[in-house]
């Protein structure tokens, strides 16, 4: 085989790889881009961040169900909605005490969310909503009470796209509503973070 033979069968080869590697590409945005529906559940913590006290901690739980409206290039906006709840916290007082044994808390807030890159491996994203907060007070002498209120939530994570069906997710969100802190006997209003991750389900 002639030196030019040999360069031209080299030069076809390497053009092979790389319309296989510009196809393979392709087809994992178009896969991506035909996703319209997510479904992420993800679990971590629940700090009522009160002033000047700190409600205890607590485990957190959140499903949140996505449906894409329209997207750009790099860019989608999509309707949401989460549903978060706590588990068990404590609710002290100025004195260090407790007025209660323990309260859990739940946040439905539909509203909307600004993907960036969403055909990207990894993808960051920005949320906000309206909706509905209850608190679940449990009292010393074994009775409950319970408020409810308006709540609005701000919020952002990251996706990490494992698979065109398959992600994991790490959230942070903080839901804003009156509770049973001290920070809503002062300001009626108490600021609830949700720390959380997991995985995401797209179909």
């Amino acid at each position: 085989m002639s030196d030019g033979a040999r360069i031209q069968l080299r030069v076809s080869a390497t053009l092979f790889r790389c319309s296989l590697l510009l196809l393979s590409l392709a087809a994992f945005r178009a896969t991506a881009n035909a996703q319209s529906n997510d479904l992420g559940i993800t679990a971590g913590g629940y700090f009522a961040v009160s002033n000047p006290l700190s409600l205890g901690a607590a485990w957190a739980l959140e499903g949140t169900f996505t449906h894409r409206l329209a997207s750009a290039h790099y860019v989608a906006l999509a309707a949401e909605l989460p549903i978060a709840g706590s588990f068990s916290s404590s609710i002290p007082t100025l004195s260090g005490t407790t007025i209660a044994r323990s309260y859990t808390s739940l946040f439905i807030t539909p509203g909307v969310r600004l993907r960036l890159a969403p055909s990207f491996p990894v993808s960051p994203y920005f949320a906000a909503g309206l909706g509905y907060a209850r608190f679940n007070r449990q009292l010393f002498n074994g009775g409950t009470s319970a408020n409810s209120s308006l709540a609005f939530d701000v919020g952002g994570g990251l996706d990490i796209n494992i698979t065109s069906h398959f992600g994991l997710r790490g959230e942070l969100r903080d839901f804003n509503a009156g509770g049973l802190g001290l920070e809503t006997v002062l300001f009626g209003r108490q600021n609830n973070l949700f720390a959380t991750g997991g995985l995401v389900f797209r179909f």
